[in-house]
């Protein structure tokens, strides 16, 4: 065999073996069977392009590309200037639905950042091969670290301002504490004590009795001697001094014994 034939070969073995390691690396993919996204951002907190993508956990596809979009903006008007192009399969492409979430994860404590997708409902529509959709901000640790340093340094320049009233204002939580303890034990010691246990054995009775006196004032009976009550006074509401002087004048007391 030639040493001419000797090279091609070699160089044919050598495209085959990259082709299949990159087929296997997911870098080209011949005979893809998956559908792609685009997420829009505006922070993306570190994820990379070769991320993974999952649906409810599960790994549907990868983060095919990351790329900067300054000018672009949501149909509502809103900016989104880092596009995440994914890929996801179509077994899994039916339960990515147009209210579904995309959010920007981390497996575990120090593991890698993946992106996560929420499925969406039945009865909202499907996504189409390379829609746009806004995906969740993640949280910006920095900022958040920045912020708390700010307010640690603001507390610090009011404590040494007010370093006085400071001190003062904790000296008076700590009487505070202290009175409400000793008032704690005195507390103890008096549901202790016999006569006041026996006086607050009373003041339970005679709230059981005002309670079923107040019941029976609310009894059907009760309402019906308030009527009479009632009527008795309406009739005696004409009657005054002198029409009572002038029967007891003209009629008289009349009184039998019996």
């Amino acid at each position: 065999m030639k040493v001419e034939t000797k090279v091609g070969l070699l160089a044919l073995v050598s495209i085959f073996l990259i082709a299949i390691f990159a087929y296997l690396m997911g870098f080209i993919s011949p005979f893809s069977n998956s559908k792609e996204l685009n997420v829009m951002y505006n922070y993306a907190g570190g994820i990379e392009e070769g991320s993974p993508v999952r649906v409810m956990g599960i790994k549907v596809g990868k983060v095919k590309a990351i790329t900067f979009d300054p000018g672009y903006k949501m149909p509502n008007g809103e900016e989104a200037k880092l596009r995440l192009t994914v890929t996801i399969d179509k077994k899994a492409w039916t339960s990515v639905r147009k209210d579904s979430r995309f959010y920007i994860n981390l497996a575990g404590v120090i593991g890698e950042k993946f992106l996560e997708i929420s499925a969406g409902s039945v009865d909202a529509g499907e996504f189409s091969n390379g829609d746009y959709v806004r995906g969740e901000d993640p949280p910006r640790i920095d900022q958040l670290i920045s912020q708390g340093y700010g307010l640690a340094g603001k507390l610090i320049q009011i404590v040494e301002k007010n370093e006085g009233s400071v001190t003062n204002v904790i000296q008076q939580l700590d009487h505070l504490t202290t009175n409400f303890n000793k008032t704690l034990i005195l507390l103890d010691k008096t549901t202790k004590n016999r006569e006041m246990a026996r006086l607050l054995d009373n003041a339970i009775k005679i709230s059981d009795d005002l309670a079923y006196l107040t019941n029976n004032l609310r009894s059907k009976k009760a309402e019906e001697t308030y009527d009479l009550v009632h009527k008795l006074l309406f009739r005696l509401e004409p009657v005054d001094g002198p029409l009572l002087k002038k029967f007891f004048q003209e009629e008289g007391v009349r009184a039998r014994v019996f």
